[in-house]
């Protein structure tokens, strides 16, 4: 019996590789995407225990809390705005991901295919020669031996 062999082989282990680098990407995208939701909650925390003065202040302590809300509302924002862009990037590497995926399991369900059909002239190569050796065999035993259930004397 000869081996089975997939002539594609070396197309798999490229679209597999690929595949495991696009998964890489996607796990990193969404590590940076958790990071960007941390940080965002983390701005929005401090913003929300921000406790601004009541009552009559003077000039300069008005324009620091001023400043103070404007920098952390400022810091919201762009925390907002980063976990939006890390949130496209991991959406993007999730699609090339999934298209990875499908390539390497395209080329799978052929190699499946392929080793399908192997087996099946294997089987049928198996028995051929089975059924060789049988026939061998019988014309061997009836060559022999004379025939007495002919009807023809011996």
């Amino acid at each position: 019996m000869k081996r089975y062999h997939f002539a594609l082989e070396a197309v798999l282990r490229v679209r597999r590789a690929q595949e495991e680098a696009a998964g890489f990407a996607l796990a990193h995208a969404n590590q940076q995407r958790q990071r960007a939701l941390d940080a965002h909650r983390t701005a929005s925390a401090r913003c929300d225990a921000l406790v601004l003065a009541r009552g009559p202040q003077d000039h300069e302590s008005f324009a620091r809390e001023r400043d103070t809300t404007e920098r952390r509302t400022a810091a919201v924002k762009a925390a907002l705005a980063a976990v939006a862009a890390a949130t496209d990037e991991a959406v993007a590497r999730l699609a090339e991901w999934s298209e990875a995926a499908k390539l390497v399991a395209a080329v799978e369900r052929l190699d499946e295919r392929r080793r399908q059909e192997w087996r099946f002239e294997e089987q049928r190569a198996e028995m051929a020669a089975i059924d060789e050796s049988a026939i061998a065999g019988w014309l061997a035993d009836t060559t022999a031996s004379p025939r007495s259930d002919l009807g023809v004397p011996a």
